[in-house]
């Protein structure tokens, strides 16, 4: 069932807690609070069940030169953190606020809700995503024109969607995306 499942593992992989030397800094803070611009409100009118969500900014690729604070980002939107610290029963209400959130379509996003997180070994891997929840994916390097063309076709699709999607490129070349200077 897709909203059981943690998310696209055809083309993401989980990011490994030991990956990251700290759980949070202000330089994670400061990418986190940008990916969230844009994201939302994501949601409908409580009496329209179906039908598109507004969401500011649905697709937006960011190049940033440090691949630790990505990987940080991503473990920090998509609760691995929260997990860890919870107890049995708190990983079970952290999951049901995360289902709660996926369904509750009158719902505006908020930006403690869960996300998606994971990395993808090049940025072609990414053709036909479409995110289920807020998705963050690094994708270490500059993409080649397969990656380009794939990253296009994914902002041309955007508008589509029900959910946000963030593409972190690491150490890709200098005029590839937007630079968030951290």
């Amino acid at each position: 069932m897709p909203l059981l499942r943690r998310f696209d593992a055809r083309r993401l992989h989980p990011i490994p807690t030991h990956a990251v030397s700290a759980r949070r800094c202000p330089r994670t803070e400061r990418l986190i609070a940008a990916l969230h611009l844009g994201a939302g409100p994501a949601n409908r009118h409580w009496a329209e069940v179906s039908g598109a969500v507004r969401i500011e900014l649905p697709f937006a690729c960011y190049q940033v030169d440090d691949l630790e604070i990505a990987r940080r980002a991503a473990l920090q939107l998509d609760g691995t953190w929260r997990m860890a610290d919870a107890s049995a029963g708190g990983r079970l209400v952290i999951r049901a606020q995360a289902l709660w959130a996926d369904v509750a379509w009158w719902r505006a996003l908020q930006p403690a809700d869960a996300s998606d997180a994971g990395e993808a070994g090049h940025a072609a891997a990414l053709a036909g995503f479409e995110p289920r929840r807020t998705t963050l994916v690094v994708v270490a390097g500059t993409p080649d024109d397969d990656g380009l063309r794939t990253l296009a076709e994914l902002e041309r699709q955007g508008f589509g969607w029900s959910r946000a999607l963030r593409v972190l490129l690491v150490g890709a070349a200098a005029g590839t995306a937007r630079h968030l200077p951290l």
